[in-house]
């Protein structure tokens, strides 16, 4: 019998995705504390900026892109439903995952894309 390649064991058992999304914050809270509090959700490994420099704002709001990778044994879409849930829930009482600032978050599916294996 063949041995099974870490690597490949690996690879079956979790994925990773990337997917971009729009963040709209309020002004008053900084972005920087904002996407260390989206790194330190679970399954997230990369939160990145990359936000264009031409992309218009508002003088209340800031308008953030950001690329977020993470892994899971699930589907994917679920997972984004789930960190929509986890940033947006204000209810303590539900989760207590609310990240303060965050006024709306919008993942872009279509970029959602599994990099590829190890």
């Amino acid at each position: 019998m063949k041995p099974i390649k870490l690597k490949k064991l690996l690879n079956e058992i979790l994925q990773t995705w990337q997917v971009e999304a729009f963040l709209n914050t309020d002004r008053k809270t900084n972005i920087t504390d904002v996407l260390n509090q989206i790194r330190a959700l679970k399954k997230v490994t990369i939160v990145s900026n990359v936000t264009p420099e031409d992309l218009q704002q508002k003088s209340n709001v800031e308008s953030t892109v950001i690329k977020m990778k993470f892994v899971t044994r699930g589907n994917p879409k679920e997972d984004l439903k789930q960190f929509k849930k986890d940033i947006m829930t204000s209810d303590l009482e539900i989760n207590d995952m609310k990240i303060p600032g965050v006024l709306t978050v919008i993942f872009r599916e279509n970029t959602l894309t599994r990099l590829s294996n190890l």
